[in-house]
């Protein structure tokens, strides 16, 4: 399955992200010609990245669904799952995108870098780490720590706690089941880093909190020549 790799497909379906808009409207909004813009929702290869809508007017906007055909090659998930990033790709993205990948009015990302189906899928890994974790640890309104800081003394701990985080932006991804979470986060290194850092974040907080707790993570850590936590 392709997508809007780096070109200028790619650019015109990022400018118009989350709108339905005409196509003079594309045209001042990604800098494309009229006529351009014309030929690339017209083109049989590009068919599929884009809506079109009315008689009269003609409007435009974004298809979504070659997002989760491309996940689909790639990791194992159910066709119930598949149909739930289909509508969080069709309801949630849009909206998400506006409001984490803008730069004033404008959503933007680097497609010399990375391709947009690349962007994508890192973003939703990245996001799958986060929404994981928190979905392991969170036991009636606050977060049970005690095998992971327990992992790290190399005894038995009981802790409990709450972290200031952005919860607002894992909502794109709250919805999907353990499984799909699990396998988009671990589809990249964006996921699994994000995964573990949440990890790394509590202990150093604590370790900076208590010196008695650093001192015995350290000691451990030296005696066995292998850190406590791990990326991979």
């Amino acid at each position: 399955m392709k997508e809007p790799g780096k070109g200028e497909t790619a650019q015109l379906f990022i400018s118009i992200i989350g709108k339905e808009v005409s196509i003079d409207e594309a045209s001042e909004i990604s800098g494309f010609k009229i006529e351009r813009i014309a030929e690339l929702i017209s083109n049989p290869d590009t068919l599929k990245f884009f809506k079109k809508k009315g008689n009269n007017e003609l409007k435009i906007g974004c298809n979504y669904s070659w997002v989760s055909e491309n996940l689909s090659q790639k990791i194992k998930i159910r066709t119930k799952e598949i149909g739930e990033i289909n509508q969080i790709m069709d309801t949630k993205f849009p909206i998400h995108a506006q409001k984490y990948w803008s730069e004033g009015t404008e959503i933007s990302r680097d497609l010399m870098s990375r391709t947009l189906g690349e962007w994508i899928e890192s973003e939703l890994s990245f996001l799958a780490g986060f929404s994981l974790w928190f979905r392991e640890k969170e036991l009636d309104g606050s977060l049970d720590l005690s095998t992971l800081i327990s992992d790290a003394m190399g005894e038995n701990v009981s802790a409990s706690g709450n972290i200031e985080f952005d919860r607002e932006r894992l909502e794109l991804l709250k919805t999907l089941t353990t499984n799909a979470l699990t396998a988009i986060k671990d589809m990249s290194p964006a996921g699994k880093i994000a995964y573990r850092s949440m990890d790394v974040a509590v202990i150093k907080g604590i370790s900076d909190g208590d010196g008695d707790y650093a001192e015995k993570m350290k000691g451990r850590t030296l005696t066995q020549k292998t850190a406590w936590w791990k990326f991979w």
